[in-house]
């Protein structure tokens, strides 16, 4: 053992002197003078278990050793008294008095310590004691009224402690805790009292032998045997927290998962779970890692009182592989016993099944994807006359025109669409191929006055191929030539407080055929007239449409920037058609217009689109849109906005969209959302979230919440109620309970209690 220079921390002031030796205060003894100092460290360099590792060994695996004062017996112990320390492989001990004995006759060498102590074995084990007897290296020893303190959280109190193996840490009589103890108030909210308690720092568990649970010092179960992680595992084998869960229509129930870590990259989580009402089920969800992706397998089965005598159940599985740095190959697959199993369990309210294999390619100039979809449908709809068998591929790549300048994009787009119906009447049964080619381009001017003027064209050419469907040709072709002229006018002002203004006029005038071909339509049903989409070419979502004829766009556009940290935006514009007979120049299933008056494109002229934006610095966020005829009329609007800060969240929708044949919309629509979180004192948080439908008059959905977090427990409360119902959902109430112990596990906790509360 070498000493180091320097005194201890709290001071009785052993400075380091050149050459290695020590000085010392004038009440040091005299005996440790430079000669005796010699012998000291000639002493410990020839201690048999130490001497190897300072001849043999770094620097970093030397023990040091720092105290008020050190002297060597008549029969060669070492002893250091007043703030002893010692630091040795990443461990470090303050004792007020040390022993150190060479051992004979192979024996090891030994340290009898005299607390109070405090060891830090590395950063997640902290033991405090009275006395101690321990190996030289620390590793292994028995302490007497002992403490520890895992990873800062979990404390486990005990009359002894018995060290071995450098990894095994025995405690008799034990109480383990992480919760705060107060010295008007012993008793901690949860603690686990044991016969023995047994931690393995190197598998990272601790064993409880006859453990009994307490809350509030009232014991609530007992066991033979508990084995648990330490604080600082994330994944290990075993029982998972269970969740008390309980719904109107299976009563209440209980869920145990169990988690097996089958290595390092796969884990497997079994979840069991019965409720009252006769229903038992068995989850199971399957995760793997590996080098280039990630796969994910999600189930149930089940059998319950609500379909006797079926077997119920679904499976979801996902997959991404990368199969180069910028080519993935995705996978989505699921499926489900019946419409309502879903809402039933509560693993989710979609009720449409999609399938999906895809392989995407995203880089700097191109973009390239190739999908196969499958999707049934349980709204009611008639799946035989749905393309529910879709595949679609995409490339696009940026080019720089070699006489145009400016920047183009070519794409070519294909589909192919199948139905099971084979009625060929109104395209019941109507299957189609298409394929198009298309040329995007751009090129911008900045004139002297600031005025930017950019040149834009499109050129695309389609060919359809049409089975079972009397409306159209078997064969179609179509070339589509679009050109326009874009001004923007960008007025910036300075404005005296500092803030700036930015006015932007824009206008676009666009040339296209004035045609409208008779061709099917699979992937642009729905138009909608937005901020993005007012000065696009073509508004269709997809390819099967072409907006045709003269017209232009118009918008005007304000932002302000303030000093103080808030900005916001705004956005009014339309479309005017030059030529039309009253309907949207936008091509359709029989050359008919596919917006309706929802979309805000119907008519020579479109509705007014008005959207704004709005964020402060003291965390306010607004966000709307709507649509405005001529007449003063709204037939579509939106707005969110959300509040954050001082510990509250509050948020809040409203969406309203009148009827519209063109999307089968044969009534109002309308839905409010309010919710939020607040902080109620410093370990509880408030939830809620109430969606109230409108055009019925009635709630939609409706949530209640509370979570509670302190240093040693988690609680979260739910409450929930679906109240309309449908061929596929059923109104639906259910209540969730889960109660976490923070100190078993790398689980976050909350804000320590402080002993007053």
């Amino acid at each position: 053992m070498e000493p180091a220079g320097g005194g201890h921390a709290a001071g009785a002031g052993a400075a380091a002197a050149p050459g290695g030796g020590m000085t010392h205060p004038r009440d040091t003894p005299r005996r440790l003078r430079p000669g005796v100092l010699a012998l000291l460290l000639w002493t410990l360099a020839a201690t048999p278990a130490l001497s190897r590792e300072v001849a043999a060994t770094p620097d970093t695996d030397v023990a040091r050793m720092a105290a008020d004062s050190l002297e060597i017996t008549a029969d060669g112990a070492l002893v250091a008294t007043g703030g002893v320390e010692v630091l040795y492989r990443g461990a470090r001990l303050r004792a007020t008095r040390l022993v150190f004995t060479r051992g004979t006759d192979g024996a090891p060498d030994r340290l009898e310590i005299t607390g109070p102590i405090v060891l830090e074995d590395g950063p997640d084990i902290l033991v405090l004691a009275d006395a101690a007897e321990m190996s030289a290296d620390l590793r292994d020893g028995v302490l007497r009224g002992a403490r520890i303190v895992l990873d800062r959280r979990l404390q486990i109190a005990t009359r002894g402690v018995d060290r071995s193996e450098g990894r095994i840490t025995r405690m008799e009589r034990a109480v383990a805790s992480s919760c705060q103890v107060c010295a008007d108030n012993p008793t901690p909210l949860w603690e686990i009292r044991a016969a023995r308690i047994i931690h393995d720092s190197e598998a990272r568990t601790l064993e409880f032998e006859r453990p009994a649970f307490r809350v509030l010092g009232v014991t609530l179960a007992v066991a033979p045997r508990l084995r648990m992680p330490d604080p600082t595992v994330t994944r290990m084998t075993g029982v998972l927290t269970p969740e008390l869960r309980a719904t109107s229509a299976l009563g209440p129930g209980l869920q145990v998962p169990y988690f097996i870590a089958l290595d390092s990259n796969r884990d497997l989580t079994l979840s069991p779970r019965i409720h009252a009402r006769g229903s038992y089920t068995l989850g199971g969800t399957y995760r793997h890692n590996f080098a280039r992706g990630r796969f994910f397998l999600d189930g149930a089965v089940t059998r319950d009182r609500l379909r006797p005598g079926q077997w119920r159940g679904y499976v979801e599985a996902r997959a991404d592989v990368a199969l180069a740095p910028d080519t993935g190959l995705g996978l989505r697959l699921e499926a489900f016993s019946d419409p309502r199993y879903r809402s039933d369990y509560g693993v989710g309210e979609d009720d449409i099944r999609t399938n999906t294999i895809f392989v995407d390619q995203i880089r700097r100039d191109r973009l390239g994807r190739v999908r196969a979809t499958q999707f049934r449908t349980f709204r009611g709809d008639d799946n035989a006359l749905l393309p529910n068998r879709v595949l679609d591929a995409r490339l696009s790549q940026r080019v720089t025109p070699p006489l145009l300048g400016g920047s183009a994009w070519l794409t070519l787009d294909a589909l192919a669409a199948r139905r099971d119906s084979s009625n060929p009447v109104m395209g019941r049964g109507r299957d189609v191929a298409r394929l198009t080619l298309r040329a995007d381009w751009r090129r911008s001017w900045i004139t002297p006055a600031g005025v930017e003027v950019a040149a834009l064209g499109a050129l695309r050419a389609d060919r359809w191929r049409v089975r079972q469907d009397d409306r159209f040709a078997r064969t179609i072709s179509r070339i589509s030539p679009t050109a326009a002229l874009e001004l923007r006018w960008p007025l910036l002002r300075q404005a005296p407080g500092g803030a700036t203004h930015l006015l932007e006029p824009i206008a676009q005038v666009v040339w296209a055929r004035d045609r409208r071909d008779a061709t099917p339509n699979e992937d642009s049903l729905l138009l909608e007239l937005d901020e993005i989409t007012l000065f696009r070419l073509d508004r269709g979502p997809g390819f099967d449409t072409q907006e045709a004829g003269r017209r232009v766009n118009l918008g005007l556009g304000w932002t302000r920037h303030d000093p103080a940290g808030w900005s916001v935006e705004a956005l009014a514009g339309r479309v005017v058609r030059l030529r039309g007979d009253g309907h949207s120049a936008v091509s359709g299933p029989v050359s008919g217009p596919v917006s309706g008056p929802v979309s805000g494109l119907s008519g020579q002229r479109s509705d007014w689109l008005a959207a704004a934006r709005l964020r402060t610095a003291g965390g306010l966020a607004f966000a709307g849109r709507a649509l405005i005829t001529s007449d003063g009329r709204s037939p579509r609007q939106e707005f969110r906005a959300s509040w954050s800060g001082a510990g509250r969240q509050v948020y809040g929708s409203y969406v309203q969209i009148d009827p519209d044949p063109v999307q089968d919309r044969t009534r109002r629509t309308g839905e409010l959302g309010l919710g939020g979180a607040m902080e109620v004192g410093r370990h509880w948080v408030a939830l809620a979230d109430l969606r109230y439908d409108l055009a019925r008059g009635e709630p939609g959905t409706a949530g209640l919440g509370a979570r509670y977090r302190n240093e040693c427990v988690a609680v979260d409360l739910s409450l929930s109620r679906r109240f309309v119902s449908s061929t596929s959902v059923a109104a639906r109430t259910e209540i969730g309970l889960r109660i976490d112990l923070i100190g078993f596990g790398a689980r976050p906790g909350g804000p320590a209690r402080g002993c007053g509360q």
